[in-house]
């Protein structure tokens, strides 16, 4: 006979057995029989009281103890403890594995001593209450119902010291970076990290401080902020971040509230004439997680509170208005408008007057007299609104040299607008001066050029006479240096 085996890339190659003869397997001798006498023991009180019972006896296989688990690793240590994990052994013994022992003995010596007083049933144990510094070593063994198995034993010795790991962040399938809620819900941003040592956690808000209404709550392993009763200026970026000696690990977390916007930029204006201004204005920097549809133009004369809508449906960032009052001071404020509702109106802090003519100086003073004339002065302010996140720093330049406040130049900055004032104005003041606003997010200059009228210098010499006559000579000599800054 042979047999072969066949899976799903075909036949085997076959076994063959021994040569075997068809008959009847019994022999040709008959069969014997033996004969014995037996007495029956006899009681005169019948039948004895009957033994103890026996122990189940369960019809098996024979059964052994297991093998040594597989594996056995060190997953963390501390100052006084260690954390062991293995795999089960690859031989049970034909019994179920009830649990395992897990011992330990001081590096230098070889006095094992069990740790654990009933077998652990886990494939991982923290062995606590040990020395600090102190080289330990492991070994574990698993029980069946046949006995102890034999033992595995972690391949070096241990040190309790503390592991350092860098900080990681934990991310699970139900993470979301990007959270949506609506304008007086609350919001909660809840995110799990580990390191060793524990990592410290600090939560913040890009380009902007964090909200007194926040409430953070951290511990050993996760931080949760939450936010009550939000609103748009609670939107914006929120970052995570966990350091520690090891390193340190950060995560955005991106927050939109559907709200009404916010102001939009600074408005400006240009091409003043006596009936129309023309105002310009940035898109506003919280637009409450809603395209902008349109702005709301409103403007209000400077003796009145009430306002006047010029226009409800703009569409872009520029509007001219017009039907103005020649000479009347008017305020101009502007709102953004998304799907839920109108925001807070960006204004102007100073009334700009609709006239086509300069306004007269606003002081002369005088700085010195002679018999036959005086020297008046003036006082020139420039007044520039401005903005960003952070704050910027302000800096004042008057062509290469950087201003400073003197008894003449005074520099007033606010956090919308910085006013440079210059009194008793020289032809020494003339020229191009320079705004540098500067912030974290970048460097912007802005040109301003002053001219101030004065007297011309004197002219250069020398003095050429020539074509002299008995009745006339011609004078010669070159411009002066300072024409007194207006055409001759």
């Amino acid at each position: 006979f042979r047999v072969s085996a066949v899976n799903k890339f075909g036949v085997g190659r076959p076994l063959e057995s021994d040569p075997v003869i068809a008959q009847i397997p019994y022999s040709k001798f008959p069969p014997h029989f033996a004969q014995i006498s037996v007495e029956l023991p006899s009681c005169l009180s019948n039948v004895g009281p009957a033994s103890d019972v026996s122990k189940l006896i369960k019809c098996r296989e024979p059964v052994s103890p297991p093998s040594a688990p597989n594996v056995v690793k060190v997953t963390d240590t501390s100052k006084t403890s260690v954390s062991l994990e293995w795999t089960k052994p690859v031989f049970d013994g034909g019994m179920e594995i009830i649990g395992y022992i897990i011992e330990m003995c001081k590096a230098d010596l070889e006095a094992w001593q069990k740790v654990n007083a009933e077998t652990v049933i886990a494939t991982k144990y923290t062995v606590v209450d040990l020395e600090a510094g102190e080289h330990y070593k492991f070994r574990v063994s698993a029980v069946n119902g046949a006995g102890r198995g034999e033992s595995c034993e972690v391949p070096a010795s241990v040190q309790t010291v503390d592991r350092l790991s860098a900080p990681e962040i934990d991310i699970d399938a139900n993470f979301k970076q990007t959270h949506i809620v609506r304008a007086g819900a609350s919001i909660r941003l809840f995110i799990a990290f580990s390191g060793r040592p524990v990592p410290t956690a600090v939560w913040s808000k890009a380009d902007a401080n964090l909200s007194l209404r926040a409430d953070i709550q951290t511990t050993d392993s996760f931080s949760t902020l939450t936010i009550e009763e939000c609103n748009r200026n609670d939107a914006g970026k929120y970052v995570f971040t966990v350091e520690n000696n090891s390193g340190s690990k950060s995560i955005t977390f991106t927050v939109k509230v559907l709200d009404t916007p916010g102001p939009p930029g600074p408005i400006t204006f240009k091409d003043v004439t006596r009936t129309s201004i023309t105002l310009m204005w940035d898109a506003p920097v919280l637009d409450g997680g809603s395209r902008i549809h349109h702005y709301v133009v409103e403007k209000r004369e400077a003796s009145r509170r009430s306002w006047q809508v010029v226009s409800s449906k703009c569409t872009r960032q520029i509007f001219k208005v017009t039907d103005l009052a020649e000479g009347m001071p008017y305020y101009y404020r502007v709102s953004a408008e998304n799907e839920y509702g109108v925001g807070e109106p960006c204004e102007l802090t100073e009334p700009v007057v609709a006239t086509e003519e300069p306004a007269p100086p606003k002081r002369l003073d005088i700085v010195d007299t002679t018999k036959s004339s005086v020297v008046l002065a003036c006082t020139f302010t420039i007044d520039i609104p401005i903005s960003g996140r952070p704050a910027p720093k302000v800096t004042w330049k008057l062509e290469e040299m950087r201003l400073k406040e003197t008894e003449r130049v005074t520099i007033k900055t606010t956090k919308d607008r910085t006013t440079l004032t210059v009194k008793d104005s020289m032809r020494g003041d003339s020229g191009k001066y320079y705004l540098t606003l500067e912030n974290t997010a970048g460097v912007k200059t802005f040109t301003v050029t002053v001219v101030v009228i004065g007297r011309p210098g004197p002219v250069t010499g020398p003095i050429e006479i020539s074509s002299v006559s008995a009745e006339s000579c011609v004078l010669t000599w070159k411009e002066p240096e300072d024409d007194g800054g207006k055409p001759k």
